[in-house]
């Protein structure tokens, strides 16, 4: 009888045991299937575009900015490509709507709010080491390529990188100098293309002396120009200012018939297509008047396309009399000049 009570209370334990064992096999299974659910939740397409928006929002630029890093040329600067999708992301409710729009491998996703398309959001496949099933990046739009055109012997700098040889395609007239007469030299321009930026670029320059260029606005269009000019130094400005306002008021008073085409000549460069555009212009149009002068004269721009080019911007009024009245003209001009052997020669007068 007490083999009996015994035998089943070994029977009783097996039962136990095996109950427990399932119980852990269950539990266990369902932890797996917890944790895989989780895992694959947390992974989707719209977990991972959650999870950046919830990293850009709170500036951990770490791991975004290693996924952007193929899009980044190498002259863009992280802060600016960081502080551009702050921008972009800025105020985005927490109720947004993302919209397919390509698949395949990397998939691209329109951000939307309301009938509002935020941004393009575009997920490829994440290295298996980093333990996420996709990266997310904003897509931007390269810009244009730049030209930059600067005066030899300058360093130009695109946000705050000297640009090497690699980024050089040569040297050409510099802007101005392009259709000078058989006999003279233009002053030359290095020539220099960067490509793939994402960011606005900040491109400053320096002459050989360490002095600070001025660097233009990019022109528009599919190809942007940058034109970089360099300082005079002071111990020419008072020279080339002379020039400057000599060859203006020369040209102001020939178009009124104040001075004969034989004084302005004098000044210009002979053969370019603006000496020969005065050869052929007709001032006896111009009314009658008793006498003329010049007012508030302003120098407004000096800088420098080499030792032997410069051009200069000034204004000043320039005034007619026809007796007891005075009739009075606004004017602005740009000019260009070369250094010849006969002196300093202006190749353009631009009324601006």
């Amino acid at each position: 009888m007490a083999a009996s009570a015994k035998h089943r209370l070994g029977f009783r334990e097996k039962l136990g045991l095996y109950a427990l064992a399932l119980l852990l096999i269950g539990a266990a299974l369902l932890g797996y299937l917890w944790f895989a659910l989780d895992r694959y939740e947390s992974n989707t397409p719209e977990s991972s575009v959650r999870r950046y928006l919830q990293e850009t929002a709170a500036g951990q630029w770490e791991t975004i900015l290693r996924d952007a890093e193929a899009d980044l040329s190498p002259l863009d600067r992280p802060e600016d490509y960081t502080a551009w999708l702050t921008e972009v992301y800025a105020g985005l409710p927490e109720e947004y709507t993302l919209v397919r729009t390509s698949g395949g491998e990397g998939q691209t996703y329109a951000l939307m709010d309301g009938s509002r398309e935020v941004s393009r959001l575009i997920l490829t496949p994440a290295p298996a080491e980093s333990g996420r099933s996709w990266q997310v990046r904003t897509l931007a739009e390269p810009l244009p390529p730049v030209e930059i055109l600067a005066p030899e012997g300058c360093t130009v700098q695109v946000n705050g990188t000297p640009l090497g040889s690699e980024y050089r395609t040569g040297s050409q007239a510099a802007a101005g100098y392009e259709s000078l007469p058989q006999g003279y030299e233009a002053p030359q321009a290095e020539a220099y293309r960067i490509e793939g930026l994402l960011m606005e670029p900040e491109i400053t320059a320096v002459t050989a002396d360490g002095s600070a260029c001025a660097v233009a606005a990019p022109t528009e269009g599919e190809v942007r120009t940058v034109s970089v000019t360099a300082p005079v130094p002071d111990a020419q400005a008072g020279e080339y200012w002379a020039a400057a306002e000599q060859a203006a008021k020369t040209y102001a008073a020939f178009i009124s018939s104040d001075a004969g085409r034989g004084e302005l000549n004098a000044l210009l460069l002979p053969g370019t297509e603006f000496w020969q555009a005065m050869q052929e212009f007709y001032n006896g149009w111009y009314i009658d008047h008793t006498g003329y002068g010049y007012e508030n004269l302003q120098r407004l721009n000096l800088t420098s396309a080499g030792e032997n080019a410069f051009t200069a911007e000034l204004s000043f009024d320039y005034l007619v009399y026809r007796g007891a009245r005075e009739y009075r003209y606004p004017s602005r001009y740009r000019l260009d000049f070369l250094r010849t052997a006969n002196g300093w020669k202006a190749v353009r007068i631009s009324t601006l």
